[in-house]
């Protein structure tokens, strides 16, 4: 069962992720807070596994939240969810720890998938938002020059939101051999989870349409 806490000031937001999570049996919704000073006051009493987290809020936004949240000791997975987002924006939640990143107009079937992927370990960025991303490529920095080609085509299908599985599939690997070169990834580019070698992903322009 993934444990689940929903951070969202709006009653309507509420109402419709609490419906979407109701209707699967594999996740609970243990906590509900409106912003995240509330969130951080909530997280220990209700011990979530994933934290569905707003980005607009009062008193504290979701970006400052989910550095928080993601701050080891804490296990805690955050998907963060938000009306109007952009690229900007799905940089800075992956940045700060992030571990999905969806629109509030995306399927109830994609959000619940997103759950699902942080709690499996894996990363998840609503496709209207990489389409976003892609057309607007930054280019602000690029790899480092020894970065092998394997490596920067696992950064690319990373970036696109593909699990172990999936990306064992495109490179025809063993599952046990990509989750192996993710945590070399990791620690050689010192990032905190996958969802920030997503970022990379992106910043670098490693994500193939």
């Amino acid at each position: 069962m993934i444990r689940v806490m929903l951070v969202e000031d709006d009653p309507l937001a509420q109402q419709a992720i609490k419906t979407y999570l109701s209707r699967s049996a594999d996740i609970e919704l243990v906590g509900v807070a409106g912003d995240g000073v509330e969130a951080l006051e909530l997280a220990p009493t209700v011990n979530p596994d994933v934290a569905i987290v707003d980005i607009h809020m009062p008193r504290m936004g979701g970006i400052e939240l989910t550095e928080r949240l993601t701050t080891p000791p804490s296990s805690i997975r955050v998907v963060c969810f938000t009306a109007l987002g952009d690229d900007r924006v799905m940089l800075q939640a992956l940045n700060a720890g992030a571990s999905g990143f969806l629109l509030k107009s995306d399927s109830p079937g994609l959000i619940l998938h997103g759950v699902r992927s942080a709690f499996s370990g894996d990363a998840l960025v609503s496709p209207k938002l990489v389409a976003a991303a892609l057309a607007n490529r930054r280019g602000q920095s690029s790899p480092p020059p020894d970065l092998s080609a394997t490596d920067k085509e696992l950064l690319g299908l990373i970036g696109r939101g593909l699990s172990n599985a999936e990306i064992a599939q495109e490179l025809y690997l063993a599952t046990s051999t990509v989750k192996t070169y993710v945590s070399r990834l990791l620690g050689r580019l010192e990032r905190p989870n996958r969802a920030s070698l997503a970022a990379l992903a992106h910043e670098w322009g490693l994500v193939e349409p």
